[in-house]
């Protein structure tokens, strides 16, 4: 579901910055959620790898 996520977030704010005017809360919040999900992701692969 992480990596879902990435993708969806990474696309909206491709989205969020390709549109005219460009809508920068839209790329704020996916650009946040990019992050945690990132960080999500980073968490479960030292989870299930590392330990």
């Amino acid at each position: 579901m992480t990596l879902a996520l990435c993708i969806y977030s990474l696309l909206f704010m491709r989205f969020a910055w390709r549109v005219q005017p460009r809508n920068l809360l839209l790329f704020a919040c996916h650009f946040t959620n990019e992050c945690a999900q990132i960080t999500q992701g980073c968490r479960l692969m030292k989870h299930e790898y590392v330990n």
